[in-house]
């Protein structure tokens, strides 16, 4: 090149117009002939020797017939495209020094990085400005300036990828379910390398499963088509094997006995591809798989940036793993407290029931028998006596109050019977009778049927609370309210007590039944909250969504 140096420095002189043979000579490869002249002109005003070519299959010939100092490329060529023309000229030991331009209306990030990863030395965007493509040319053909477009490609190549990366982690970041995040991840790598066929196969010691972003072949389709389907274990074990062996990406053809096909399941005939491994620390996870109709001809910069995604595509795939897996743990919780909770009131009902027939039963019995007696001795003279049965006839009828009351809390009967309101109200009253409290109940203008779960839980919600100011709050005064909004219901307790500081209950919450009746409120989907102030009473509020409660 140190002859084509020359003749760059001296194209302008007069004696270098002359001498054509002489001059630099740069391919225009370009099928829209009126841009592909302009070009020409202008670079012909600087003494350069121009060949217009107008197709990709002639632009191959062109090269190897003419062996330019310089090639101005476009992409979307008729027969054979831009990129393969770069990527022919690149793996031709004979011409792969020459530099090559990309003059192209593919203005994507990921079109750059691919001509740019591909070898191209400059990347021009249409439309451009004449002096832009003639400086450009003079760069890459002035030998003292090849060093620094070397340098600015490899600066732009590195810009690109973290642009890249950047897009990638933001979907990555913003999406913690794992089929959506399978799904977005596997558009994006599909669309960013123009590939058919993206696939995320996710490993595990049951079976592995692969889910396969597939866009569309033809215009017709509506874009594309995401499926899902079980990978045969041999399959799965072989790239498991492999990655075990060495963590670097690897061509698909470069594995034996490896079908494609048989991981594409159902999909169109894949020749080429390559897998990249999911790894979380020293954990795998699957892998990667890209693929295509045609041949895939990975750049060295894109595989290293594929690489880098799968990186970071194992973290949020372990990350989705795990908050599945924390799900199922919350609804299996829920679940267990369902059925504890379940069994507890079965368990209550049934000594409610096995109490009133049995114990009260005969306690009243007692009762009748002690008045009978009291009257035939009202007829003779032991008064003592009659004294002595009297008390004893008050105390057994405080015994049946204090079990009734006791059965009460157990399992009111009008709960079962008359609803939750109705429940409430006569809880309440003799919760006021039974503490001196003045209690006042706001029941809401229309209540809706609620089901069973619900009106239990609520009121057991309302009983711990109520509970809780007779142990602690020394109030005079109660509110219960029942409040039904469009989409809520709210129930709240409040007294006028003497309060606490809420942070000291934080370390056992359980303390003041906190725990138990923010599990019951989880349990029906809602909210629990509690705000107290020392000698300003406390306020229990439960916020429940009317769809998780309301009788189907």
């Amino acid at each position: 090149m140190a002859d084509a140096d020359k003749r760059f420095r001296d194209f302008g002189s007069a004696t270098n117009r002359t001498n054509r043979m002489n001059k630099l000579r740069v391919l225009i490869v370009d099928d829209e002939k009126d841009v592909s002249r302009v070009m020409a002109i202008n670079l012909q005003l600087e003494g350069l020797d121009v060949i217009e070519i107008h197709d990709g299959l002639s632009a191959i010939d062109s090269v190897e017939e003419f062996k330019p100092d310089c090639i101005v490329l476009d992409v979307m060529l008729p027969k054979v495209n831009g990129w393969d023309v770069l990527k022919f000229i690149k793996n031709n030991p004979a011409t792969a020094g020459i530099p090559v331009i990309m003059v192209t209306a593919k203005v994507l990030e990921k079109d750059q990085l691919h001509g740019l990863g591909a070898g191209a030395a400059r990347y021009i965007t249409k439309p451009f400005s004449p002096a832009v493509l003639t400086e450009a040319v003079k760069s890459v053909l002035e030998s003292q300036e090849r060093e620094e477009v070397a340098r600015k490609r490899r600066e732009t190549i590195e810009h690109l990828q973290l642009s890249l990366i950047h897009k990638i982690s933001d979907i990555l970041i913003s999406t913690s379910a794992l089929d959506d995040l399978l799904e977005r991840v596997a558009d994006k790598l599909a669309n960013l390398f123009d590939l058919s066929l993206c696939g995320l196969l996710l490993s595990d010691n049951d079976e592995s499963e692969m889910y396969v972003f597939h866009k569309a072949l033809h215009q017709w389709d509506r874009g594309k088509n995401v499926s899902r389907n079980v990978v045969s274990r041999r399959d799965a074990e072989k790239l498991k094997g492999v990655f075990a062996a060495n963590r670097l990406p690897v061509r698909i053809s470069d594995l034996e006995e490896f079908n494609l096909n048989m991981i594409f399941l159902g999909m169109s005939a894949m020749e080429e591809g390559y897998a990249f491994p999911l790894f979380e620390h020293d954990k795998y996870l699957g892998a990667v798989i890209v693929a295509d109709k045609s041949s895939v001809d990975l750049s060295p910069d894109e595989v290293s940036l594929l690489a880098t995604i799968t990186n970071q595509v194992a973290v949020a795939v372990a990350r989705a793993r795990l908050h599945e897996n924390l799900r199922e743990e919350e609804v299996i919780h829920k679940r267990l407290l369902h059925q504890t909770i379940t069994a507890q009131e079965t368990e209550r009902r049934r000594l409610a029931s096995e109490m009133h027939d049995s114990v009260v039963q005969s306690l009243v019995g007692m009762s009748y028998k002690l008045q009978v007696i009291e009257k035939k001795i009202a007829l003779e003279t032991y008064d003592e006596l009659q004294i002595d049965l009297k008390a004893l006839g008050e105390q057994l009828n405080t015994s049946i109050k204090e079990l009734r009351d006791l059965l009460l809390g157990l399992r009111p009967p009008m709960l079962d019977d008359m609803g939750l309101l109705k429940a409430l109200d006569v809880y309440l009253k003799s919760f006021g009778i039974k503490n001196d409290i003045q209690c006042v109940f706001q029941e809401p203008d229309d209540m809706p049927q609620l089901n069973k779960d619900a009106q239990i839980n609520l009121f057991r919600i309302a009983q711990e609370a109520l509970n809780n100011i007779e142990k602690h709050a020394r109030a005079s005064r109660v509110t219960v309210e029942i409040e039904v909004l469009e989409s809520e219901l709210h129930l709240m307790i409040r007294d006028d007590g003497r309060g606490f500081t809420i942070s000291k209950t934080q370390h056992n919450p359980r303390k003041l039944g906190i725990a138990s009746m923010r599990e019951r409120t989880e349990l029906l989907g809602g909210r629990l909250s509690v705000k107290s102030e020392v000698d300003h009473g406390t306020v229990v509020k439960i916020d429940v969504p009317l769809k998780q409660i309301v009788e189907e």
